[in-house]
């Protein structure tokens, strides 16, 4: 196993970090520490639209599809970097559901949804999660009934999602329904792709602890073309499923991580307002070293699922384990973060005076907000018991 990149990957590297220093400007720097990418227009859609034209959306798509064929370790290294610099990258749209729709979509949806994602205009929130169905996804109550013919009918949804993340700032809802309420709760499940302008559809703001924008998602008798079902009516299960592990690799990709500890370091050997310079203490130091380590620990893992996916293999075990690790990993920066700014660090996110912008602050509060994200690590242990170690389901 060859753990350095090789040749052409450092040039790859190289060129991304070109574009970067480019693109990253002042501007767009201080709209995103204003909105959270809440604004749709402005220097955030532009820079979207300047990674759109380099063709970075597609860039680990197949020629066929638009794509410029150049493999997941490239968009790997891309997204490391994108993370590291703080900036949008290609989003899940791009990584988990494209992926779906050219494994197992028609070619009704193939040449309608992927040309526009790959330029960066069609951007979906994954609706999964309903309100009283707790961490089971099988549990869906919103329903779908189609009206005529998969040539020229419409499907007719009724039902809610709720931690729809994204929705506001999203053109579509890859949206998961029920459209065979007779059937096993994991075969009557279907795909369908829901423009968010649909008559009907009502997206409201939920806001968590970190201050994170999640939303609700409510549809009202929401009419969509047959079309848009996604491959075939009653697979939803094996569609979403495969959706959510490469959810899962994208959403623990370490480039963040790294970014974190870096600036974390630079912090330890800067003198706090009581004059003490933490890296001064061997405990510190010792910490510091471990949480170095843990990152490059994560890398590694990122670096096994971007391989197995050159190999055409959606990784499963190998992702939720690596999602384990780095959201709980996240958690242990913030805390080293914290202790090491003393009473400064408990400045808050946008507060005059607070050290680094409140970064630290605001990690800590986010850090639990990744833990249940794309699953919830209690469920994905479950995960690697029973497809990993073959362990019994107790039926959750």
């Amino acid at each position: 196993m060859d753990f350095e990149l090789d040749a052409d990957q450092r040039a790859w590297r190289e060129e991304v970090r070109v574009f970067l220093r480019e693109h990253v400007t002042p501007q767009l720097r201080a709209e995103l520490a204003a909105s959270d990418l809440e604004v749709l227009d402005g220097e955030v859609a532009a820079f979207r639209r300047a990674v759109g034209e380099k063709g970075w959306f597609g860039l680990n798509w197949p020629v066929e599809f638009g794509g410029l064929g150049l493999g997941p370790i490239r968009q790997h290294l891309l997204v490391s970097e994108f993370e590291y610099w703080g900036v949008p990258g290609p989003d899940l749209t791009v990584t988990s559901v494209a992926p779906m729709i050219m494994r197992h979509g028609t070619e009704h949806n193939k040449s309608e949804f992927l040309p526009p994602i790959a330029r960066g205009e069609l951007i979906c929130a994954v609706g999964y999660s309903e309100p009283g169905a707790g961490t089971d996804l099988a549990s869906l109550r919103t329903r779908a009934v189609l009206e005529g013919t998969m040539e020229d009918g419409e499907w007719v949804i009724n039902g809610s999602k709720i931690w729809n993340s994204g929705a506001q700032r999203s053109t579509h809802e890859w949206l998961c329904v029920r459209t065979d309420p007779d059937a096993p709760k994991h075969k009557g499940i279907s795909v369908i792709i829901v423009p968010v302008d649909a008559p009907g559809v009502t997206i409201r703001p939920l806001v968590a602890w970190s201050g994170y924008r999640t939303n609700e998602a409510f549809f009202d008798n929401v009419r969509v073309p047959a079309t848009n079902l996604v491959g075939e009516a009653n697979k939803g299960w094996r569609y979403i499923t495969g959706a959510l592990d490469l959810e899962r690799g994208a959403l623990t990709n370490a480039g963040d991580l790294r970014r974190a500890v870096d600036d974390l370091l630079d912090l330890a050997r800067r003198p706090r307002r009581d004059g003490v310079v933490p890296a001064s203490e061997p405990a510190v130091r010792r910490r510091l070293a471990q949480l170095d380590a843990d990152v490059e620990v994560a890398k590694l893992m990122g670096f096994e699922a971007a391989s197995m996916l050159a190999d055409s293999i959606i990784p499963s075990i190998e992702v939720s384990t690596e999602k384990i690790f780095t959201s709980e990993l996240r958690q242990r920066i913030a805390e080293v973060a914290l202790d090491l700014l003393g009473p400064d660090g408990l400045l808050g996110h946008r507060t005059p005076d607070a050290p680094d912008d409140g970064r630290f602050e605001r990690l800590y509060r986010i850090a639990p907000l990744m833990r249940f994200g794309a699953g919830a690590n209690e469920v994905l242990r479950d995960v690697i018991a029973q497809r990993g170690h073959a362990m019994p389901s107790y039926g959750r």
